[in-house]
């Protein structure tokens, strides 16, 4: 999905693309770009070369661009004020592929020495990838190849980069959708700052001039970080980019321990109550974005504070919060339609049928009680609202269920069957007809 026509940058270099024999002066930033324009994103890649090119490298920082054209080659560039140099034709290369993007980072810093390395990765970006491909999530497609980088694969790639700079890496930015969520921050081990959208991105993607002119040579990375926020917001606020409905936030990844630490509490207080209906209440409030399935968790958090009068779980949502706060230190918002996005989403479809096994191979649904929690609210609003209906004579809540149940919500088909068969069969006084029926839709539900 494009920036809308989603973009995905993320500051990244590719293999032999280094560019001097000897390595250049060491100055105080390296500004990698990796941009994949081998898509129908191509026009948005030269327009924002050219952008970058109206600020350039300068005595304190270098620009180093790796770009692959649709349909062409790919070209290494130094980017000078008013002029893009071409350090090397690479010819056509799989920017899909991870090992391009740790080589491209590896080599750059190598020939282009740094205090402090931001890299960009700029193409189509769709948040956490679904294994198994039912939903097509992930970052960096190459549509030469037809790969692009998974969840995983971007751990794997962090982990690289760190080692290869001995040091963790300051900035790791995406100019693409939807990458700024929980589950793709815990994939990101060896990095200080994320920056990156909740939301979709216009085509047009960020304002790079925009972007660099805020970069001086005392800039800190916190303060670079914010400033991409605040120079994002902006433009689509009647700025350079026009008027659009957009989001943009850094994380601070030094605080990411206690906000995990944070959702586990939060888990727990959750699962250790019934709060179906105000989870439920909260679901159609809470701001969500193109994936409906993606919900800001912050907004989410606050909405159940106000509903849920429970003393453990209010104390629960602060630390939440708080953690949220910490981690999330510049969030920046267009338009209207993301009024509600406090700098950070999270998987939560409002249905079990619509919720994705493959989201449990994460490893944040490993490492967090966040999927518990979630398979819980299934339970808990499925159990009760069938089973109810089910004593009352009325089948029409577990029709409903089994017809659109599938393989995605197991888990939650298994915990209502064994619910039915204790309510219907073991406790029983319900009419035969009635229990003939649950046998029956018992019987097919075991079969989705």
């Amino acid at each position: 999905m494009k920036r809308v026509v989603c973009i995905a940058v993320l500051f990244f270099l590719v293999a032999c693309a280094v560019a001097p024999v000897h390595a250049a002066a060491k100055k105080e930033w390296t500004i990698m770009v990796f941009l994949n324009a081998d898509n129908n994103l191509d026009p948005y890649g030269v327009e924002d070369m050219k952008e970058m090119a109206k600020i350039g490298s300068s005595d304190f920082a270098n620009i180093v661009v790796l770009i692959d054209r649709e349909k062409g080659p790919a070209s290494l560039n130094y980017i000078e004020k008013g002029k893009i140099t071409l350090l090397k034709e690479m010819g056509e290369i799989d920017m899909g592929d991870y090992n391009v993007l740790v080589d491209f980072v590896k080599n750059t810093a190598a020939a282009y020495p740094a205090n402090h390395y931001a890299v960009i990765v700029w193409n189509h970006g769709s948040g956490w990838k679904d294994g198994n491909g039912a939903i097509i999530k992930g970052i960096s497609y190459d549509d030469e190849s037809g790969n692009h980088i998974t969840t995983n694969q971007l751990t794997t790639a962090c982990r690289q980069i760190k080692a290869a700079l001995g040091k963790n890496l300051d900035i790791f930015a995406f100019d693409a959708c939807l990458m700024q969520m929980a589950e793709v921050a815990h994939a990101m081990p060896g990095v200080d700052y994320i920056v990156a959208s909740e939301e979709v991105e216009p085509g047009a993607g960020w304002p790079y001039d925009g972007v660099l002119s805020g970069l001086t040579k005392t800039s800190t990375p916190a303060q670079f970080a914010a400033h991409i926020v605040k120079a994002y917001a902006a433009s689509y606020n009647g700025g350079s980019q026009g008027s659009s409905s957009t989001t943009q936030s850094a994380l601070e990844m030094k605080n990411y321990g206690a906000f995990k630490d944070a959702i586990d509490g939060f888990a727990k207080a959750a699962m250790a109550g019934n709060y179906a209906t105000q989870f439920k209440d909260a679901l159609n409030k809470v701001q969500k974005f193109y994936y409906r399935t993606n919900i800001d968790l912050p907004h989410f958090v606050e909405l159940l504070k106000v509903s849920i009068n429970d003393v453990g779980f209010q104390t629960a949502c602060d630390k939440l919060l708080a953690a949220s706060a910490k981690l999330i230190i510049a969030n920046g918002l267009s338009g209207y339609s993301t009024k509600n996005a406090k700098g950070l989403a999270i998987y939560f479809p409002a249905s079990s049928y619509s919720f994705s096994a493959s989201y449990n191979d994460l490893a944040f649904a490993q490492d967090t009680l966040w999927d518990e929690m979630v398979q819980d609210f299934y339970k808990k609003t499925t159990t009760t609202t069938v089973v109810a209906d089910v004593e009352n004579g009325d089948l029409s809540s577990l029709m409903a269920y089994v017809s659109t149940a599938n393989e995605n919500n197991r888990e939650v088909s298994a915990h209502l069957i064994n619910k039915l068969n204790f309510r219907v069969f073991a406790e029983g006084g319900l009419d035969h007809s009635t229990q003939d029926s649950v046998r029956n839709l018992i019987a097919e539900l075991k079969t989705k």
